[in-house]
């Protein structure tokens, strides 16, 4: 195992990262009249034991550095070492060749408040009782695809629901309950794909994103490579409708 991408020796790669980008630390800012504040946590100074947001009495460097001047949103989470990430991602794909598959609850650049905690499966106090619980934080795919955009080329983020369908889910269910004689396994199938394909459930909430080479998206005219992707190019596995 490596701890460190950076670790990992070099060479053609396809990289899978699920429910890894959702864990890392961010940043969260708010707009002001005064300008982008970032939203820190400070200790209650009235009660004991408790923390609070508060906003930064002035400009950050993570504020002054991270936010683009075109967001238009009031509130923004930035994941920086996520951006080092994509980027050396993004770098290794260029120089070695390969792939990356990343899926992840996220979003296109849309949410703002997604911070929460999770402890025995419920929601549960970012604040309360540090260390105890899982954190996370909805992935901003958007932030990933500037990273990237001058060094390889991204599909997505598409939805889970949408990406099993065209990688075949539905084909395989049906072969897997012709397959079955037992109704509670049937039912355990049905249950399964319920719960990965509802929109309500996980099907809109978690999202599918790819890097690969500028090349993998350009198609061959007359020998010759075109200069910008084209709709002709060959599908892409889990971003294309799936054909028979």
């Amino acid at each position: 195992w490596y701890r460190d991408l950076q670790d990992v020796p070099k060479g053609f790669s396809f990289y899978l990262a699920h429910e890894f980008f959702d864990a890392l630390p961010i940043h969260k800012f708010q707009r002001t009249q005064k300008g982008w504040r970032e939203l820190l946590i400070d200790v209650e100074p009235k009660v004991p034991n408790k923390l609070r947001f508060v906003l930064a009495p002035s400009a950050t460097l993570a504020s002054k550095t991270l936010i683009q001047r075109d967001e238009e949103r009031d509130h923004v989470e930035i994941c920086a070492e996520a951006g080092v990430i994509i980027q050396r991602l993004a770098s290794r794909i260029t120089e070695d060749g390969g792939a990356a598959l990343i899926a992840d609850y996220g979003h296109n650049g849309t949410k703002t408040d997604t911070f929460r905690s999770f402890r025995g499966h419920k929601l549960h106090d970012v604040l309360t009782a540090p260390g105890t619980a899982d954190l996370t934080a909805d992935v901003d795919f958007s932030y990933f695809k500037r990273m990237v955009e001058s060094k390889v080329a991204s599909l997505g983020p598409i939805a889970q629901q949408q990406f099993l369908k065209n990688m075949g889910i539905d084909v395989r269910l049906q072969v897997l309950l012709r397959n079955s004689n037992n109704p509670i396994t049937q039912k355990q199938l049905l249950d399964g794909y319920d719960m990965i394909m509802n929109p309500e459930r996980m099907g809109e909430r978690f999202q599918f994103f790819a890097l690969l080479p500028h090349s993998r998206l350009l198609t061959s005219v007359r020998g010759k490579r075109t200069e910008r992707p084209v709709p002709t190019a060959p599908p892409v596995a889990g971003f294309s409708e799936l054909q028979f």
